[in-house]
C-alpha cells in the first residue's frame, strides 16, 4: 500500500496553462487623450529633476549665470505651459502631491518653481537685504535719456526704451483693472527681464519689490486675483521702481 508523502511535491505532474502573457508590455492608457496626459505627466516629473540637477550645478559654479539663466527659465516655461492644459493640471494637482505621488525629492527645484524665478533673477549678484514698503501716460524719449552720467553704464537705448514701455503697460494694466494671475503674472515676468537686460541685475530701490509680487503672482493658481488693496499696493511699488529705474539710466 502507497502512501502519499508528508509534504506536498513541489513539482507539478501537468504545467499551469495561463492565457496571460507575461512578457507582453502594460499600456497605462487605452486613448490617445490618455497617451497625452501620461506623456506630459512624464514631461514633468523630467523637467523637475532637470531643474533639480541644474539649481546643484548652478550652486557649485559648474555652469556660468549665462548658461544658467536661460535654461532656467525655458524649464519653468515649459513646466507651466504643460500645466496650462486643463486635464493635466487635474491629475497634476498641486507640486507637493505631484511629488508624493511619485517620490520626487527635489528641494532646490521646488523652490524654484514656487518662485516662477531663476536664482540669477531672485538674488542677482551684489543684492542687499535692504527692502523698503504719481501718475504716468507716457513714455519718455529714452534715446535722449540713457547718458553717460547714468548709473548703468553702455546701455543699449533699445533696451532700456523696451524695458521702460513694459513698465508703463504692467502700470496700465493695473489702472485698467486687471487682477488676475493669468493677466498680471506674463505682463510681470516680462519687466523684470528687460529691466534685468537694461541693469544686468544690478539692485535699484523698487527691484525686491517687483520680484516680491513676481513670486506672490506665480504661487497663486490660475483664475486666482489678487484684492483692490493689492493691485493698489502693487501699483505704487510699480511706479517707485520706474521712477528709479529712470533716475539709473541719467
Amino acid at each position: 500500500m502507497s502512501y502519499q508523502p508528508y509534504a506536498p511535491s513541489p513539482y507539478l505532474t501537468r504545467p499551469l496553462r495561463t492565457s496571460i502573457n507575461l512578457d507582453a508590455e502594460i499600456k497605462l492608457y487605452t486613448t490617445p487623450a490618455q497617451r497625452e496626459l501620461y506623456e506630459s505627466l512624464a514631461e514633468l516629473h523630467a523637467i523637475i529633476v532637470s531643474l533639480e540637477f541644474l539649481e546643484k550645478a548652478f550652486v557649485k559654479d559648474s555652469i556660468p549665470s549665462s548658461s544658467y539663466t536661460p535654461t532656467c527659465l525655458r524649464l519653468l516655461g515649459q513646466y507651466k505651459t504643460i500645466l496650462g492644459n486643463g486635464s493635466v493640471a487635474a491629475t497634476f494637482e498641486d507640486l507637493d502631491s505631484f511629488k508624493y505621488r511619485y517620490n520626487i525629492d527635489c528641494p532646490a527645484a521646488t523652490r524654484r518653481l514656487q518662485t516662477g524665478l531663476p536664482a540669477t533673477v531672485e538674488h542677482p549678484p551684489g543684492s542687499s537685504d535692504n527692502s523698503p514698503l504719481p501718475k504716468l501716460t507716457s513714455a519718455p524719449d529714452i534715446a535722449a535719456q540713457v547718458t553717460a552720467d547714468g548709473k548703468w553704464k553702455n546701455v543699449s537705448p533699445k533696451a532700456a526704451a523696451e524695458a521702460t514701455q513694459n513698465f508703463i503697460t504692467f502700470m496700465d494694466a493695473l489702472r485698467l483693472n486687471y487682477r488676475a494671475k493669468d493677466e498680471l503674472h506674463p505682463l510681470l515676468a516680462i519687466v523684470i527681464t528687460s529691466v534685468d537686460a537694461v541693469t544686468k541685475g544690478e539692485e535699484f530701490d523698487g527691484r525686491k519689490d517687483i520680484v516680491r509680487w513676481l513670486i506672490a503672482l506665480n504661487q497663486m493658481r490660475p483664475g486666482d486675483e489678487i484684492d483692490e488693496t493689492q493691485g493698489r499696493e502693487m501699483l505704487w511699488d510699480l511706479e517707485r521702481g520706474y521712477n528709479s529705474f529712470l533716475e539709473g539710466l541719467g
